[in-house]
């Protein structure tokens, strides 16, 4: 059994939420296929999810990142972006009892805040422009062109 972090819940409640939303979207539903590539200092994510969040209202879309891929889905327009990933890691010092209980694995973000509670990420999606990739770093610096405007 894993311990999970309220930060992993809440990605994986975020992550599920947005995957129902966007069930049953068809090709008439107004919705861009978006792709790209998502890196986190020169590597690509394993796995992860990612939410666009209209700036000035609007339908909400999102998808996963698989191997550093993005396969997702956005309405145009201004987006804000939210980008989660996750890795199991050995707890530290486990007590006795989480030893007992085999909750000896917990799951923590590897990304800053920057790019996911905290979103600084901003991408304008259209028909000629719905690929994007995301080079991000662990100092949480924002990729030219992809700040608050």
């Amino acid at each position: 059994m894993k311990s999970l972090r309220l930060g992993a819940f809440g990605a994986a409640v975020t992550t599920l939420s947005l995957l129902s939303l966007l069930t049953g979207c068809g090709p008439d539903d107004g919705l861009l296929h978006v792709s790209g590539t998502v890196t986190l200092d020169g590597q690509p994510i394993e796995n992860g999810s990612i939410s666009f969040m209209p700036v000035n209202g609007g339908s909400m879309g999102g998808g996963l990142i698989e191997n550093g891929q993005i396969d997702a889905r956005s309405a145009p327009g201004e987006m804000a972006v939210q980008i989660h990933a996750h890795k199991t890691v050995q707890v530290k010092n486990p007590t006795q009892e989480q030893i007992e209980r085999g909750l000896t694995e917990e799951t923590v973000s590897i990304l800053p805040a920057p790019y996911n509670q905290q979103s600084k990420l901003r991408i304008n999606v259209d028909s000629s422009n719905h690929h994007f990739d995301f080079d991000l770093k662990k100092d949480g610096s924002i990729p030219e062109g992809m700040g608050i405007r």
